[in-house]
């Protein structure tokens, strides 16, 4: 291995990032592998971010600056060209990385070097940096984390490390507000994917929501990402599928016989790729279970049973007794 090259490039996207971004960049140095690069990306900032990098005397952090402001996916995006390692490792400016991030993700590359990309679970801290003892809990196994992606993001961000020529080869990000799970789902279609079952982030969580007017553009690119993967993996890919993969799930004007015919193209689709693990099998039962609970009435109880979603080995009695009680409670409405 030469030194002089990188392993790991992490790539740090800045904007208006004094208050926090010292604690990142420190997280980062004190690592516990140290053949990386710290790629700075700052995004036309306004305030003391550049004043804080520069106190900062370590010749693996390399600064660049846009000239203006031109959003996360642009910023981002510049490491296709700028990051010298094998690996990027995505690192929010206001988050905190464990000592021994890189080295672990490492160490899980090197074993299973068919792997394009592994997170963590990371582990919540407020605006002070103070732990609340609450989770970004990930999905861990391989196949489910597969499928739970169509339906949402099983990744925290900035806990994730991919492989260079893999980032590169999708072409980076895409969308401006759900950048990071478009593109997390486009290479779980093709390369396996991962996540640790240990918190390798302290993410900081800050008290303030997404905007009413951003809100409903994410709605948009959501719906948008659920009709690339679709037509990507050759399901139906009509707006009532795109719904039915995005939240609140349970939509009012989709028919229960909609959400049959998709759930049961799904469940063909997986077993016709591997043989679909039990944990699957269940998650597969789940969603369904979760549309007859709410649309089925006095079917509720009947359609429990449906094939080739329903199987002994993973209901619940707590599941079965709901069924049948919704079902009595609508016969008398």
């Amino acid at each position: 291995m030469n030194p002089k090259i990188p392993t790991v490039t992490v790539l740090m996207a800045a904007y208006n990032s004094e208050r926090y971004i010292s604690q990142a960049i420190k997280s980062i140095l004190n690592q516990t592998y140290a053949n990386f690069e710290l790629l700075i990306i700052d995004d036309g900032s306004t305030d003391g971010t550049i004043e804080q990098i520069s106190t900062f005397d370590d010749n693996r952090i390399k600064l660049l600056q846009n000239e203006n402001n031109q959003g996360v996916v642009y910023t981002r995006n510049r490491a296709i060209e700028e990051a010298k390692g094998e690996f990027i490792a995505i690192m929010d400016s206001d988050d905190i990385a464990t000592p021994n991030r890189l080295e672990t993700l490492l160490n899980k590359f090197n074993k299973q070097p068919q792997l394009a990309l592994i997170g963590s679970h990371a582990s919540i801290i407020d605006s002070n940096g103070h732990l609340t003892g609450q989770q970004i809990k990930v999905e861990t196994d391989p196949q489910l984390l597969r499928y739970r992606l169509f339906f949402g993001n099983s990744f925290a961000h900035s806990s994730v490390m991919i492989r260079t020529s893999v980032f590169r080869e999708f072409g980076g990000y895409r969308l401006p507000l759900a950048e990071d799970y478009d593109l997390f789902l486009r290479i779980s279609t093709k390369y396996p994917v991962l996540n640790l079952d240990e918190a390798l982030l302290l993410y900081r969580e800050h008290p303030m929501g997404i905007s009413k007017k951003f809100a409903v553009e994410l709605d948009n690119q959501l719906i948008l990402i659920k009709e690339h993967i679709l037509f990507h993996l050759n399901l139906p890919s009509d707006k009532k599928y795109q719904k039915i993969l995005t939240p609140p799930f349970i939509w009012n004007n989709i028919d229960i016989k909609d959400y049959k015919e998709f759930y049961t193209t799904l469940f063909n689709h997986i077993g016709a790729a591997e043989k679909p693990t039990l944990e699957v099998q269940k998650f597969i039962f789940e969603k369904w279970y979760e549309v007859i609970i709410k649309k089925a009435g006095k079917q509720t109880f009947l359609l429990f049973f449906t094939s080739p979603f329903f199987g002994w080995k993973y209901i619940t009695a707590k599941q079965l007794r709901r069924a049948l009680k919704n079902t009595i409670k609508n016969l008398f409405k």
